[in-house]
């Protein structure tokens, strides 16, 4: 190649190179957006003796899953909420949970099960539809159901509340883990003002 043309090229070359760069700095650093919609409610009901339930209900990886459950289910002794018998832990599906418990996993990997119990917020690890079940062992003489309602819903900071909890009820940024800047994430809080016991202020 001749000098002269080598010179004229190279130039461009480099300004080619540099658009690259900046092109991908930008996607790079492009701001998550919140998603302030309000995600649809799911109600199922989950059979005390059967094993996996599909809901039909698809989570990304990342998605705050919210549950409430409400009912019994039962065995020859005793009746049971969805927090199960806090007395018996059981390890066989890969979680430790009580017995009786209410369950749920992601998908068809059994080492992506969490423990739902009767209200909680469960970060999708994984990407894929959720299923539910009692956590018993034998479902002999287990009878029942409850009633589960689910929501998923993303979470753009990552702080385990959904972008929608932020907004709707909590009244937090849901674009920053520490809305007020203490040095406390926003979950840590909103779970000391769940459950923390209500104290009255001292008498005058």
């Amino acid at each position: 190649m001749r000098p002269e043309l080598k010179n004229k090229i190279a130039p461009q070359g480099e300004e080619i190179c540099f658009c690259l760069l900046l092109a991908l700095a930008i996607a790079g650093c492009a701001t998550p957006q919140a998603n302030p919609d309000r995600p649809p409610d799911h109600l199922l009901t989950i059979q005390a003796n059967e094993l996996w339930q599909a809901s039909g209900i698809f989570a990304r990886q990342g998605d705050v899953i919210h549950c409430d459950a409400a009912g019994n289910w039962s065995d020859a002794f005793a009746k049971f909420t969805a927090d199960g018998n806090p007395d018996i832990l059981k390890t066989h599906l890969g979680v430790a949970a009580p017995a009786y418990g209410l369950l749920m996993r992601l998908g068809d990997q059994t080492n992506m099960v969490y423990f739902i119990g009767q209200a909680t917020n469960v970060v999708a690890g994984r990407s894929g539809e959720l299923k539910f079940r009692n956590n018993f062992s034998l479902p002999l003489g287990v009878s029942g159901e409850l009633k589960v309602l689910v929501n998923v819903m993303p979470d753009a900071d990552g702080d385990g509340v959904g972008d929608y909890q932020e907004l709707a009820t909590w009244k937090t940024n849901p674009l920053r883990k520490d809305s007020d800047g203490d040095s406390f994430s926003d979950l840590e809080e909103i779970n000391d003002r769940l459950y923390r016991p209500l104290t009255l202020a001292d008498e005058p």
